[in-house]
């Protein structure tokens, strides 16, 4: 939040809120004309001198339906549950957001949704934390499906043929019949030369996470993320607990937004490994100037925390 880089997306959250605080305060005047007049002066004229000279000389306004951008609500939409979905997954997995994870694997419905994604993967990657969103066009590339009988539905229709049936229904393939009734079709099974049909009350279908992946559902979206971690993505993961750390005890020292402070930690394996391999990223996130595994003498601040299954020990003073 202190970066001073002007990136594309920050540059936009900067134009809509101006552009929404412009509009808001010419709603606003009539009912509080003082107030809003002295909010316009100090956001619009003080920037823009050919902008009227009072926000009681400019237009009340008005909606205008041609700005709805349609197809970018429903991206947008979608790339929510989807984000909203990856979470789930992590959080049923145990595996926390700041651990960052190789890849997470979607399965949306229509061609015109996969490309919706495809054009936002960048954003997905940050909200989920992975490295790479993939694609896949069969849900049956996250899920493995197991299908059976409903007995108390099966039974008493068919009586004595109900084992017949019950062995034509397991010999389908679970995945096909899944998607059939997924989409309202009935399924259709042979018996003694008639083909019968069963319905969604009359078949049990399981799903579990292929191996390695845990997965999350809802509103025709499914996402899977892939939960083995690697030595390298342990020590980023460990990198942003560390990060996280830092920035408590610099605000718990009373330090200011821009100070900038020296680093130094005792700590040893991966998260050793982490703090140096990963130092560039620390030294960014915290202003940090200089990180050290010599311990200060003049610590502003020290302070033993938990980072992965390790107690480390992390001290800062200003540079």
């Amino acid at each position: 939040f202190w970066k001073s880089e002007a990136d594309a997306d920050k540059n936009a959250a900067y134009l809509t809120l101006y552009r929404v605080l412009v509009n808001f305060i010419r709603i606003l005047a009539p009912f509080i004309p003082f107030t809003s007049e002295a909010i316009y002066q100090n956001l619009v004229r003080s920037v823009d001198a050919n902008a009227p000279t009072s926000v009681h000389h400019t237009l009340y306004p008005n909606a205008d339906a041609a700005s709805l951008d349609q197809r970018l609500l429903h991206k947008m939409r979608l790339a929510i549950t989807t984000a909203g979905l990856g979470r789930a997954a992590r959080g049923a997995a145990d595996v926390k957001l700041r651990q960052p994870l190789a890849k997470a694997r979607v399965n949306v419905g229509t061609q015109q949704e996969q490309d919706d994604l495809n054009d936002l993967a960048d954003v997905l990657q940050e909200e989920i934390n992975v490295k790479a969103i993939e694609i896949v066009t069969e849900v049956g590339e996250l899920v493995e499906y197991k299908i059976l009988p409903n007995n108390r539905a099966l039974g008493p229709r068919f009586g004595k043929a109900f084992p017949k049936v019950r062995n034509a229904l397991l010999a389908l393939n679970p995945a096909q019949v899944a998607q059939t009734l997924q989409a309202g079709q009935p399924v259709q099974v042979e018996v003694d030369g008639e083909q019968v049909d069963l319905t969604s009350e009359d078949v049990l279908v399981q799903t579990e996470a292929r191996g390695g992946l845990a997965i999350a559902s809802d509103k025709g979206v499914t996402v899977a993320v892939d939960t083995q971690l690697t030595p390298a993505l342990l020590q980023e993961g460990y990198a942003r607990d560390v990060v996280r750390q830092v920035n408590t005890m610099r605000k718990d020292a009373g330090l200011e937004i821009s100070d900038r402070i020296e680093l130094a930690y005792e700590a040893s394996g991966d998260v050793a490994a982490a703090l140096v391999n990963f130092a560039a990223y620390i030294k960014q996130e915290t202003l940090a100037v200089q990180i050290t595994a010599v311990s200060f003498s003049d610590a502003l601040a020290q302070q033993t925390v938990s980072v992965g299954d390790q107690e480390i020990t992390l001290a800062l003073r200003k540079a």
